[in-house]
């Protein structure tokens, strides 16, 4: 099986023009989602699309409908003309406590047949009820050995204290016993920001869900509360605050374009959930 559990911890730190930093300890999911109904019958912690403990909802993703988050990946890759041919697609991401989450970034990991890294897809969310997918493509991965390196265009506003005109850097280790994201963010040439994500791979059972829950009973609401605190604290060392400046045009050519290309590879009938801005290709 490939799905999995990562317990660690996410560290950011910013170095202009305070420095500021903060980190705390969480635990992910790795979702092989060929594998999730596989996941709702054998562990029992675990729902798809209905209330549990510990659950994965489709309208949590993408666009923020009812509908099976890898199609519709996949016709995200398929429209920026990548196939994956039969190779598999993971999403690293929280899923909901006892129906509750909100996910600052999760990314789809896409492997072709041949087990090559095709894609990533970053999904940032932001607490504006706004979602954008950055496609990282695979085959324009800078060179740096086993580590995948990309760099592409901020599109849509996430913190009121971080400008649009900026950069994202992403370096990704090949996601095995050890699970390292780094993310850094470069405004008008200058490193203003870094997010670092490490954790250590576990089995995904029952036993290790219970044991991850009851470690950390609240982590989805730590991450929202965590948000919140340390933008008062940003605040506080007078960071200037930045309001949002609307929704970009590439955020209104994604959601577009994720429109037209709705229907077929439905798992769910629930009522749709507010619908999510994303934005088109980074």
């Amino acid at each position: 099986m490939n799905s999995c559990l990562y317990t660690g911890w996410v560290r950011h730190r910013r170095h202009h023009p305070r420095v500021h930093d903060f980190r705390y300890r969480l635990f992910l999911a790795y979702l092989d989602l060929d594998e999730l109904d596989h996941l709702d019958r054998t562990v029992a912690p675990f729902s798809v699309n209905r209330w549990n403990l510990w659950s994965f909802f489709d309208r949590d993703h993408v666009d923020g409908r009812p509908g099976a988050t890898s199609s519709k990946v996949r016709r995200l890759l398929a429209h920026h003309g990548i196939a994956l041919d039969g190779g598999t697609m993971a999403l690293l991401t929280q899923c909901r406590v006892l129906g509750y989450v909100f996910n600052p970034i999760s990314l789809y990991y896409c492997h072709d047949a041949g087990g090559a890294l095709a894609a990533v897809v970053a999904e940032v969310a932001n607490t504006f009820g706004e979602r954008h997918l950055y496609l990282l493509d695979g085959r324009r991965a800078a060179a740096g050995g086993a580590t995948a390196r990309f760099r592409c265009a901020k599109q849509m506003h996430v913190s009121p204290f971080l400008a649009m005109d900026c950069t994202y850097d992403f370096a990704l280790a090949p996601v095995g016993d050890r699970l390292s994201v780094v993310i850094a963010q470069h405004e008008g040439g200058r490193r203003v920001l870094d997010a670092q994500l490490r954790g250590r791979r576990r089995p995904l059972t029952t036993r290790t869900v219970m044991d991850a829950l009851l470690r950390y009973p609240f982590v989805t609401l730590k991450t929202i509360t965590a948000i919140h605190v340390e933008a008062a604290r940003l605040y506080l060392k007078g960071i200037p605050f930045i309001r949002h400046p609307g929704e970009t045009a590439a955020q209104r050519r994604q959601r577009a374009l994720l429109a037209a290309s709705a229907g077929g590879g439905s798992r769910e009938h629930a009522p749709a959930g507010p619908s999510a801005s994303a934005s088109g290709r980074p």
